[in-house]
C-alpha cells in the first residue's frame, strides 16, 4: 500500500490560494498520483472558461456523470460554490472541497487510497488553501454532490 501523506507542488498550491483570494480558477480536480505519493490538479476551470449560461454547478455535474471524465475515477474536487444566504437571501460564494469516489470506480486499490488519504488530505487543504473543514465532503454519485450544495 503506497504511503498516504500526499503533497501538493508549490505551483498547484498556489492556484488553490488563488481560487480562495481571487475566486478564480473557479473549479480544480485533483488526483492523487500513487506510485510517487504526490497529489496534482490534473483539470483546471477558470471563470472565462465556462460555458455562457452555465455555472460552476452545471458544468460539475456534466464533468461527474460524463464517461469521459470523472464518472468512473476518484478525485478531489474543489470548488468556488456560489449559493444563496438562508436568511438575507444575498448571493455569496465558498470554496470547498469533497472526494469523489463513484460507485462506478472499478479500482479496489484507488478506492482505498483515496479512503485513507482524506483525512491527512483535509488537513492540508485547510493548511494550503484555508478551506474549513466544513466546507468538505465526501460523495459516491451526483445525488450525493446535489444534496451536500443544498446544505451549504
Amino acid at each position: 500500500m503506497p504511503k498516504l501523506d500526499y503533497t501538493l507542488s508549490e505551483e498547484d498550491a498556489a492556484q488553490l490560494q488563488a481560487m480562495r483570494k481571487q475566486r478564480d480558477p473557479v473549479m480544480c480536480f485533483i488526483t492523487l498520483q500513487m506510485q510517487q505519493t504526490i497529489a496534482e490538479i490534473t483539470k483546471t476551470v477558470k471563470a472565462g472558461d465556462l460555458p455562457e449560461g452555465k455555472t460552476t454547478v452545471d458544468l460539475l455535474r456534466e464533468l461527474l456523470t460524463s464517461a469521459d471524465d470523472f464518472q468512473n475515477a476518484p478525485c478531489i474536487v474543489v470548488m468556488n460554490y456560489v449559493c444563496v444566504q438562508k436568511l438575507s437571501g444575498a448571493a455569496t460564494d465558498k470554496v470547498l472541497a469533497f472526494k469523489w469516489i463513484p460507485d462506478t470506480c472499478r479500482g479496489i486499490k484507488q478506492k482505498m487510497v483515496y479512503s485513507s488519504a482524506w483525512e491527512g488530505f483535509k488537513t492540508m487543504l485547510n493548511s494550503t488553501a484555508n478551506i474549513g473543514t466544513s466546507a468538505m465532503f465526501e460523495a459516491q454519485d451526483y445525488d450525493a454532490v446535489e444534496d451536500k450544495l443544498k446544505e451549504m
